[in-house]
Formats: C-alpha cells, structure tokens, sequence
C-alpha cells in the first residue's frame, strides 16, 4: 500500500476502534472497583497477634511474686502492692491482670506497644467488672474498673431425705417466647471477673501505669488469681486433671470513695477544756481534689467503641462463651439526638486540648515505675471535676443525656431531655390541642 493509501486509510473516513462504548464503560467500571478495593483494603497491623504469645509456665506462677511468703496464709482479698509482705521485685518479671481494652491486642499490643512474655486465661473471683470509672460525656461516659465481690453464703445441706418437688408450671406462650426487648436487656454476671494475666517486664509495666493515668485514676494491687482451663478439645497426650493452684498477680483498681459531707460532724462532748479542732477545707475544694465518682456507679454506659474491644479481646484470648455472650449483651451509649451528637462536638472541642496537655505532661514527667508526680494527678483530678462539673451543670440541661442511651420520644412516649425537647414537646402539646377544637367544631 503507497503512501497516499495510508494517508487515506487514516483520515476522517478510516474505520473506528473495534472496542465499543459499552466495553469501554465495563473497562471503567472494573477500574473503579479496582481503585475502591485497594483504597478500602484496611492496613496490615505492626504488631503480633494474640496467638504468638506462648502460654505461662507453672514454675513462673510459684515464683516469690505470685505467691505469699512461707507460713503466710494465701490472702483471699486483693490487696495494697505497698502492704503486702513480700518482695515483687524478686522476680525479673511482671505478672499483670488485664480485664478491660488492654485485652485486645490493637490497643495492648498496637497502641501501648506492650510485647508480653507469656498469657494466661484467668477467674479472679474476688473482684466483679464494673464500669463506674468516669471518662468524657457524650464521648467515652466511663471506663473498665474492679469492684470487691461480695460472695453469696454457702448453701445449705438439703434434709436427709428430700421431698418430690411439684411438677413445674408452664408458662404461656407469650412468656415462653420472649419479646425483642426481653432479649436486647443485659446479661447478669455472678461468676467473678474474667481476664488475662500477661507476664510482662518491668518497663513495660511502667509503661502500662504512664498509659493508663500515671496513677492519677488507679491503685496498684494483688489479685488472688485462678488459671482457667483450655477450651474443650481433645488433645494426642491428655494431661491428669489438677485442681487449679491459686497465684497473685498486679491490676489497676479505681477505688469508691465515700462522699464528704457539707457540713463536718459536730461533737456531743463540746468541754471549754479540749482543744480546737483544726480548721479542715471547705467541703468543695476537698471534693475538687478527689477522683470524680458519679452518685450511681452502674448507672453510666460505654461507648461502642470500648466496648468493641471488651468484645473483641475476649475473642481473641478464647475466654469462657456465656463470659463472652455477657459482654455481647451489655448496651452502649449512643445518642438518639440531635442535641447529643452537638453535645460530643462541644465536649471533644473543648475539652481535647486539656486532656491532651495533662497526657504528655503525665509521660514527659513520670518516673521510672510510671508514676506521674504529685503535681499531675492534682492537675488531672481538678480538671476531670470540672469536666464532670460542667457536664451536670450547664451541658445535660442542654444538650441531655450524655452518660446513657435513652430512646426517642416517639417509641416511649417520654418527653425529650433538655430545653429544646422541653420547646418541641410543648409545641407538639399546642398543636395536639389545636387540631382537637378543629375536630370538634
């Protein structure tokens, strides 16, 4: 073909590209999903998992830490790390309890940059789970924390020769099937805290105190520990069951202060002859320097997302199903307003740069165990009473609930918190009488 000829070929006249719109919107398309799966594909994580932890050793658990010194009698309560009569420092090693986020690996391992020895699965049945540990309203409304466990009486011995119990009473078959909300409500948990205790090293213990407040929300204490089996499975060499041997390990415990009163108690015996009592603080300042305690412990919700790591720790470390099941079941907060979600703006706005500057000043400043100084927790302690103080104060009145989800006036028929629920209700009322007089005119 000349010259001219290919000219000609490749002019206005020249037949098109064989591939047609329709190929060319599908190549587009597949090219879209392609660019969406790489954008949306979540970062591999920089830390271990939970699986590469080796299990701890028994010799580990008799070390001088893990139990009291010879002819001492095994404590059947926690206790004060500063009380106990033993030495924890003999041992190269930490044994730490973890029951709350520090169970999930993303923040234990991910976000703290922990690297454990060695776990193991454990029961501390001196200590119950709560959440009564104030965090930031509308945001984080609490925490994980330890209560003591008040232990039910031992039952009693049945009667020599026991009667026929009366045949059961079947319930209807509405009670029998349970209703939506029946099974949305939380689980009970009366079996003792669950968790896992990581055998860590000193400095990544000091690490855990600076990471969790420097010592500004939480006591270090010894936990009488009972290791929990294996899941069931059937293994090549089965083992001769022993009864589980009992150990101590360290946790972080938020104790429950009693509340101050107004007014100091006065003495029956007033004699001219006694001297004066020294003069105390007010009743205000001494509740600004305490740790904030709410007036009803069970009362606050955490959020989703701390509660997702409850969730997912447990997950990971295999702990016991119903234990699982019962974290499954608790309820988060969420807003159901409008109001509540301005309400976590305005706190995150305000608030963040505060807790930002008392969490570099508590690492910049703490010491070699992670304790933050004197100064610090003070600090700390003043400005989560104002945060809490504001919060009941200017911002419930406001913005409404920020410690617990509350459903919405149209499925409870409750009026909605706050003025503003306060200004619609009250136009809803007007309006509701208006079309009344409309119907019977």
């Amino acid at each position: 073909m000349s010259s001219d000829q290919a000219s000609t070929a490749t002019g206005p006249l020249a037949p098109s590209n064989p591939q047609t719109k329709e190929d060319t919107a599908l190549w587009s398309l597949k090219h879209v999903q392609v660019l969406w799966s790489w954008a949306a594909k979540p970062s591999k994580p920089t830390y271990p998992p939970i699986s590469s932890i080796p299990p701890t050793p028994a010799s580990r658990l008799l070390e001088a830490d893990a139990v009291p010194a010879t002819g001492e009698p095994f404590p059947t309560e926690p206790i004060l790390t500063k009380n106990a009569h033993h030495e924890p420092a003999k041992s190269n090693t930490v044994l730490y309890l973890a029951y709350g986020s520090n169970m999930c690996a993303k923040t234990f391992l991910g976000m703290r940059g922990i690297r454990p020895l060695s776990q193991l699965n454990v029961s501390a049945p001196s200590l119950d789970l709560t959440f009564d540990l104030p965090g930031l309203p509308y945001r984080e409304p609490c925490f994980a924390n330890t209560a003591l466990r008040k232990l039910p009486e031992p039952p009693k011995l049945p009667p020599k020769v026991p009667e026929l119990p009366d045949p059961p009473k079947l319930p209807p078959y509405s009670l029998d099937h349970p209703s939506s909300d029946e099974k949305s409500k939380p689980q009970k948990w009366n079996k003792g805290l669950i968790g896992v205790v990581y055998e860590v090293t000193p400095q990544d213990y000091a690490k855990i105190i600076t990471t969790e407040g420097g010592g500004a929300n939480y006591h270090d204490i010894l936990v009488p520990c009972l290791p929990l089996p294996a899941s069931i499975g059937v293994p090549e060499k089965p083992d001769i069951p022993v009864p589980p041997r009992p150990f101590l390990a360290r946790t972080l415990y938020a104790p429950r202060l009693p509340d101050i009163p107004d007014k100091p108690p006065s003495s029956q015996d007033d004699d001219d002859s006694s001297p004066e009592p020294k003069p105390s603080p007010p009743s205000w300042l001494q509740k600004l320097l305490l740790p904030v305690r709410r007036p009803h412990p069970n009362y606050a919700q955490p959020s989703p997302r701390y509660l997702g790591l409850l969730v997912t720790g447990a997950a990971e470390h295999d702990l016991p199903p119903d234990y699982q099941s019962y974290l499954q079941s608790l309820q988060p907060y969420t807003p159901t307003t409008t109001l509540q979600r301005i309400g976590q703006v305005f706190f995150l706005g305000f608030w963040a740069p505060f807790f930002i500057t008392v969490m570099l000043g508590g690492r910049m400043f703490g010491d070699e165990k992670g304790k933050a100084p004197r100064w610090v927790v003070v600090v700390t302690t003043v400005m989560f009473n104002f945060v809490w103080g504001s919060y009941d104060y200017i911002a419930k009145p406001i913005f409404g609930e920020g410690e617990r989800t509350i459903e919405r006036e149209e499925k409870l028929g409750e009026r909605e918190t706050g003025w503003w629920g306060c200004w619609r209700s009250g136009n809803r009322e007007k309006g509701t009488e208006e079309e009344k007089r409309v119907f019977l005119a």
